[in-house]
């Protein structure tokens, strides 16, 4: 871990400087990290916990749902690793790398924050939120030594059990610093310094509350009596008849997101939109990279499930390139995906498949909205003329498209994302969490087909049709298989890490691994990086390929079972 501890404040006092005034007693041509106030260092904080999501996290996620797949009419042999399972100690490490720098500039909060409460509160928030990836991709890792800076560059790895326990008491201790707290005077945070929720606290409180439920909910299947008894405690401490004591929104970050440079657009456009900032050059390794999968492409168009699973949010995530835009979504039958690691068909070329779509795109098309006409410069005015994408390399829509795109704003959380995590806790524990578990699941099919400017009916439709269906909630084999079905549908793109780490714990959706995969099964876990074998090596555990897709003592431990 020596690298992160070295770079992380150096990065931190970059996009600090760019964001807001230093103190006007520090030099802000030798700035000394350790004399920033928490109140400038949490906007980019919180922004590195964005970049953290947006990364090798998201793609990787996407890819193992089965979601996205290589353009191998553009790249000769793309997503050659990912396809096959060849995971070793180079593979995914940016999950580890930008996770740990993420938490280490939100320790550095915490550890000054003592006269700052609330924005201590936050940070060990989104410390619990982002280390607990740590733990689903790793199990055992470096906690309670770790986040020392010079101190200690080779911490002790903690087992996973005991850092999921320490993590859900940050969050007991945040809500409780956010209880206890009086805000007025140098006890506010303000929407300068919190482009999460513009310091609203009581927003912070209920997404406290999802962040600490998920982290139970992944637990459901220990039966480790200390673990059990922790769990069972902690749960209780959460019981309500009343979702709205949750948060159940989307949770969205935008701290000015733009094209202005390189540095400033919206980590998820920079990696996967359409063109670069500024420009009309296509991101060839980003939107042209990825397409549809076939096998998200066949769940959504009603190839795999029947027609009556034909579901238009597939169609507003991928869509196909067309030479003149129509005001219409298309029609879900539109998404064509790619096979992963399966031969080019003959004679077929790259524009009779789906690139990734929305706003990586600059906009798609929203029902609820006018048409406008020419493109109106704010894209919540109305739609706009560039509905479908750039065609066959056309890039005279670059430039507008980098204006959207690169503004768009980031989400740590859909809306669906949060009703689906509550109604998977009514369906587990119905006498913790006595509100009606489809009521939260139909609410968040409704939330995603509105995020994806669609109108309430086509929810409804669909809702009604899918009962009828082995993935929907009259028809699916047991209710969690119904959630998890919602989740692969509803958070491709932006939030697939949530359903592929949920498969991994449940086994649903039935996502098949690549034609060329050598293994039977996706990987419980990722190796750790070469870093820790490098720098680390007296602490970091041993762990060879095969052990990774087989469930042992490496296993994340609330999979074991």
């Amino acid at each position: 871990m020596k690298k992160i501890f070295l770079y992380s404040s150096i990065v931190l006092t970059a996009f600090v400087s760019s964001c807001r005034e230093i103190d006007d007693n520090i030099s802000p041509n030798n700035v000394d990290p350790s004399e920033i106030s928490p109140r400038q260092t949490l906007t980019a904080a919180q922004n590195l916990v964005m970049t953290a999501q947006a990364g090798t996290l998201n793609s990787l996620s996407n890819v193992w749902t089965n979601t996205w797949a290589g353009n191998y009419y553009y790249f000769g042999n793309p997503l050659t690793r990912e396809y096959s399972l060849d995971i070793s100690n180079t593979f995914g490490a940016g999950i580890w790398t930008s996770s740990y720098t993420a938490a280490n500039n939100l320790q550095g909060i915490i550890d000054k924050g003592a006269g700052l409460p609330l924005h201590s509160a936050i940070a060990r928030i989104l410390k619990a939120y982002q280390l607990q990836y740590v733990v689903d991709f790793y199990g055992d890792a470096p906690y309670s030594e770790a986040f020392k800076g010079q101190s200690n560059l080779t911490p002790r790895y903690d087992d996973d059990a005991a850092i999921y326990r320490s993590l859900v008491e940050e969050i007991n201790k945040a809500i409780a610093d956010i209880n206890a707290t009086t805000q007025n005077g140098d006890n506010v945070v303000t929407p300068q310094e919190d482009v999460i929720f513009g310091g609203d606290m009581d927003n912070w409180e209920k997404f406290a509350k999802n962040v600490k439920l998920k982290i139970l909910l992944r637990q459901s299947k220990v039966t480790d009596p200390a673990v059990r008894a922790f769990v069972d405690a902690q749960l209780q401490t959460l019981a309500t008849g009343n979702t709205a004591d949750f948060y159940l929104g989307d949770v969205i970050i935008n701290p000015g997101y733009s094209n202005k440079n390189s540095a400033t657009p919206n980590p998820l456009f920079s990696n996967y939109g359409a063109v670069n900032f500024q420009g009309s050059a296509l991101n060839t390794n980003g939107w042209r990279l990825y397409k549809a999968a076939q096998y998200y492409a066949n769940s959504v168009n009603g190839t795999l499930y029947g027609s009556a699973t034909g579901d238009y949010r597939g169609s507003q995530m991928f869509r196909r390139a067309t030479s003149s835009a129509s005001p219409a979504p298309q029609a879900p039958s539109s998404v064509v995906g790619i096979k992963q690691g399966g031969a080019k068909p003959a004679g077929s070329t790259e524009w009779q498949y789906s690139f990734l779509g929305w706003k990586f795109i600059g906009t798609t098309f929203n029902e609820k909205l006018p048409v406008a006409t020419p493109p109106s410069p704010n894209p919540d005015q109305g739609n706009q003329a560039i509905y479908a994408m750039i065609f066959q390399g056309d890039t005279s829509g670059g430039a507008y498209i980098a204006e959207v795109g690169a503004a768009m704003d980031g989400y740590l959380a859909l809306g669906s994302e949060n009703k689906l995590l509550l109604a998977e806790a009514a369906t587990l524990y119905p006498s913790i969490f006595t509100f009606s578990a489809q009521s939260a699941y139909n609410s968040a099919v409704a939330d995603s087909f509105d995020f994806y400017g669609l109108l309430p009916a086509r929810a409804t439709n669909y809702l009604a049709a899918l009962n009828n269906t082995t993935v929907g909630w009259a028809g699916a084999p047991n209710k969690i298989a119904a959630i998890q079905y919602q989740r692969f549908a509803s958070l491709a793109n932006l939030r697939q890490v949530e359903t592929y780490i949920n498969f991994l714990k449940t086994g649903y959706p039935a996502i098949p691994n690549a034609e060329n995969a050598i293994y039977p099964n996706k990987p419980y876990r990722l190796i750790y990086p070469i870093s820790e074998y490098t720098g680390n090596s007296a602490n970091v555990p041993n762990v060879s390929q095969a052990q990774v897709f087989v469930k042992n003592q490496f296993t994340p431990f609330w999979n074991q079972n």
